[in-house]
């Protein structure tokens, strides 16, 4: 046997297969061209209506483009305004330093007297030693509450002779006020009039 004649039917055999895979390969291949075609022929519809809807969106979007513009001006215009009140406040923020600094050397010179009197009014105090005045406001008070009340018995006492004794009362009789009340004595005053005193 010749080599030859073996490897011909062979040879012959795997052609005959090639051609029936080649033949099944473009059979498949074209049931899916026509399933892509099929799908293609029902996405037609819906790419119509997307076109329709771009369509309508050119003017709307043509539209929007001036409106867009107007919106970032208006951004930038509130950016600048905001970069000047920015610096607005700063400015403020330094005037409200100067004058709290201004204020506290005032205090500071205004002060300072005061300082120096209430010291001095300390040693004075020290020196001549305290005086309590609210006993001797309390003393007054029981003074004048005492001759108060003693006038007044003196008119109830008086009147009552005269509704007795249908008697006029004296028209020479003129009301005597009740003392007025003084004021409420500082202690530092007080003590400033005792040491004028002595």
């Amino acid at each position: 046997m010749d080599p030859m004649s073996i490897l011909i039917p062979i040879l012959i055999i795997a052609l005959i297969a090639f051609v029936v895979a080649l033949v099944f390969m473009v059979l498949k291949l074209m049931k899916t061209l026509q399933a892509a075609n099929d799908t293609i022929a029902s996405l037609e519809p819906t790419l119509k209506n997307v076109e329709t809807l771009t369509t309508d969106l050119v003017p709307t979007v043509r539209k929007l483009e001036p409106v867009v513009d107007r919106v970032q001006l208006t951004l930038d215009a509130v950016n600048l305004e905001m970069m000047r009140v920015d610096e607005i406040l700063e400015d403020v923020s330094q005037i409200t330093d100067s004058a709290a600094n201004a204020t506290s050397a005032v205090d500071n010179i205004t002060s300072a007297p005061v300082k120096a009197v209430s010291g001095m009014a300390t040693k004075v105090r020290e020196r001549f030693g305290s005086k309590d005045a609210s006993s001797e406001s309390a003393s007054l008070a029981e003074q004048r509450a005492a001759v108060a009340q003693a006038l007044e018995e003196y008119k109830a006492a008086e009147e009552q002779e005269a509704i007795e004794g249908n008697e006029v009362v004296n028209p020479g009789y003129t009301e005597v006020a009740e003392p007025a009340a003084e004021p409420a004595v500082d202690e530092a005053d007080a003590e400033e009039a005792a040491t004028d005193g002595e």
